[in-house]
Formats: C-alpha cells, sequence, structure tokens
C-alpha cells in the first residue's frame, strides 16, 4: 500500500498594493517609490509577495516565483476620484487573498482590518502642519486608520518624526524606508521643449512649494535664465501662476511645460543651470534626489528632509527669504566651474542612495507581521 502523498503548506505571502501604479500616481512621487519598492521586493525570495493591483494595464508583465498577483477587475472603479470606492475594492481583495499581511501604499485605499496585519506607508503628514484639525473629517479618517495600522513605514526621517510626533504612534512601529534613486544611464535624449538657459522647477501648485518666493527671486535679478516649471498643472492653478507671472514683470520668462515623460525630464535636468525647490515643507524632496542622480545643480530651501538628501552637495537657503534665494541663482549663473562641481558632487552622493536599507527594513517588517510579533490593526 502506497503512503499518500503529503500535501505541503502555501507558504505565508504579504499583499503588497501596486494600485498607486494604476490610480492616477503614476506621474507623482507615490508611484516613483512604490514602482522602486515593488521591483526590489520581488527580486528577493525570503518572503513571498503577492502583489495587489487592477488587471488593466498592469504595472509588471511577469510576476517571478515565489511572487504571485491578484489582479482585479476595474469595473468602472475611478482611478483618482471617489476613495470610498477605492476602499471598497482593498475590501474585496481582503476577501479574496489569502494573505496573511497587507501593505496598503494608497492613503486613497487604506482600509483597517481585525482579521490581517495591516501595513502602510505614510509619505508626508504635510496638513497637520496647518494644524491639527486641518485636512478635513475625510483626512482625520485617514489618519485614524493609519493609527490603527500595525506597522508605518515612513519614506524620510522628518516624516518618521511626524508620525510619532503628531499621530503618537508608538516608535517600534514606525520603519523608516527611505527610497533609492536610480542612476539614469547614459543614452541619447529628446531635444529640448524650450531653448536657451534656465531654472527648473519641478512639482505641484500646492502653497506648501512655495513657487512664489521663487518668482520674487527671479524678478529680483537681471538673469538671461528663464524658469521652466514641469507638472499636471489644473486650469485655475495656471491662471493663477499667469497672474503671479505679470504682477512679477516675468512676461516671457516663465514657462509651464505641463508633464513631461522620463526621458524629457531628465533631459531638462541635465541641461538646467539649477534645479530649484523653494518648498516650505516636504515628506521627501524627490526632485532633489533625481537631480542629483542626473547631474544637475540642486538649489533648495534650508530644510532638514531635504538636507537629509543632498548632503551638503546643494545650495541652500531660507524658504521665507527670495533675497537669499536670488543670491543662489545669481551664483549658479555665473559660476559654470561651480555649477560642474556640484554636478559631480551630487552625482556621487545619487549613488549613496540606494534602496538597500529600505528593502531590508521592509522585508524585516513583513517577518515580524507574519510571526505575529505586531498587533493587528483594527
Amino acid at each position: 500500500m502506497t503512503s499518500p502523498v503529503p500535501v505541503l503548506a502555501e507558504p505565508p505571502f504579504v499583499a503588497l498594493d501596486v494600485t498607486p501604479l494604476q490610480n492616477g500616481h503614476r506621474r507623482r512621487g507615490i508611484g516613483t517609490y512604490v514602482r522602486g519598492l515593488a521591483w526590489r521586493l520581488l527580486e528577493q525570495d525570503g518572503v513571498p509577495i503577492e502583489l495587489w493591483g487592477w488587471a488593466d494595464h498592469r504595472p509588471f508583465d511577469h510576476v517571478p516565483p515565489p511572487h504571485r498577483a491578484l489582479w482585479l477587475p476595474r469595473l468602472g472603479v475611478p482611478r483618482t476620484r471617489f476613495p470610498a470606492l477605492l476602499r471598497s475594492a482593498m475590501k474585496v481583495r481582503l476577501g479574496l487573498s489569502r494573505a496573511a499581511a497587507v501593505h496598503l501604499t494608497d492613503p486613497n485605499s487604506l482600509i483597517s482590518s481585525h482579521r490581517r496585519s495591516i501595513l502602510t506607508t505614510v509619505y508626508d503628514l504635510i496638513p497637520l502642519h496647518d494644524g491639527p484639525a486641518a485636512g478635513g473629517s475625510a483626512y482625520q479618517a485617514y489618519l485614524a486608520r493609519v493609527r490603527a495600522a500595525a506597522t508605518v513605514f515612513a519614506i524620510s526621517q522628518a516624516t518618521a518624526e511626524d508620525v510619532v510626533a503628531r499621530l503618537s504612534v508608538p516608535q517600534d512601529r514606525v520603519v523608516l524606508a527611505v527610497p533609492g534613486i536610480e542612476i539614469p544611464a547614459a543614452t541619447e535624449l529628446p531635444v529640448l521643449p524650450l531653448r536657451g538657459p534656465y531654472f527648473l522647477f519641478v512639482g505641484s501648485p500646492d502653497p506648501h512649494k512655495n513657487i512664489g518666493v521663487l518668482l520674487a527671486a527671479l524678478a529680483a535679478g537681471d538673469l538671461p535664465e528663464r524658469l521652466a516649471i514641469v507638472g499636471g498643472w489644473p486650469v485655475e492653478s495656471l491662471a493663477e501662476l499667469r497672474a503671479r507671472v505679470e504682477a512679477a514683470g516675468l512676461e516671457g520668462r516663465v514657462e509651464h511645460l505641463g508633464f513631461v515623460d522620463g526621458a524629457t525630464l531628465l533631459s531638462l535636468y541635465r541641461s538646467a543651470t539649477a534645479v530649484v525647490l523653494p518648498s516650505l515643507i516636504e515628506g521627501f524632496g524627490l526632485p532633489v534626489a533625481e537631480a542629483l542622480a542626473a547631474g544637475a545643480p540642486v538649489i533648495h530651501s534650508r530644510l532638514p528632509v531635504l538636507e537629509e538628501v543632498s548632503a551638503g552637495v546643494a545650495l541652500t537657503f531660507e524658504p521665507a527669504s527670495a533675497a537669499e534665494l536670488a543670491g543662489c541663482l545669481a551664483r549658479l549663473s555665473s559660476d559654470p566651474a561651480l555649477r560642474a562641481d556640484l554636478g559631480a558632487q551630487g552625482l556621487q552622493r545619487a549613488r549613496a542612495l540606494t534602496w538597500a536599507k529600505a528593502v531590508d527594513g521592509t522585508v524585516a517588517a513583513y517577518r515580524r507581521a507574519l510571526s505575529g510579533d505586531v498587533p493587528n490593526s483594527g
């Protein structure tokens, strides 16, 4: 009589939400972060990963074993609007999946669960800097779900400190997972969409991006550079930008390029007199990291989170001081040797911005979640 063939138990999986690559975040820092993290988690095989996403336009053509994917039909669920529908879809995934723990990366899709360990990534808590009740009831409900998560990944030391101080999340439930940056290959790049020297701003029109001080600094000096702005801005923000440009006497010196593809953005970085990030607050500061990796000179406001990225290889200024920023613009406009030196130092700094620590910390947190060493959320 033959012995029965033993049935091998399925190893415990951690579900990783990659919907930010499909829910309208593709062109933003969140999408860049999730793609970079997911690629590297799929390269390890110590913890099996189950990707959660939509069946349309799958962001990964092949998911290598031992990993797998749960692609859900969209069935009319919108990409960016109605977060309640996105959370409902996440609950459907939770019901269909046997994953033992779930890492949710899209703030709009964050849910709580009494049955699974929920881990989540926080990119910033910028609205809370305007007051404890900022952001409205929907944002406060989101923060309650963050507090309920078993593990909170923070993409910078500044964000980690915010999570502990402003949300009262215990320090041992916060994991620092700082993104790495890719060094672009030396490939042929597209022709620039503008001519002549320029400073480059990459970002949204949100108030904390502080573009007003950049316009004032540009108006304060007689420099040959124009200002090129990259980012998908709504119509009303473009109208406000035109009004501010006219008020500053900068007609013909500011050009909004809208969203550009990766190759064009790299070309813009590499040819800019400087990339300027004048932010009042940031969760990480991806344009600074991308500019360093492209070998571009960088000017940024004197914020600890940005200094954490640039590590002393950028010109810095107080974010409220248009005069100090104007001095930085003038220095780089007139000193090609300084531009070259900062570009070379920036590239060297970017080589140290790897994903290694983020992946190691994430995998360690996954192992704790699978072992039951962290409490279930909810």
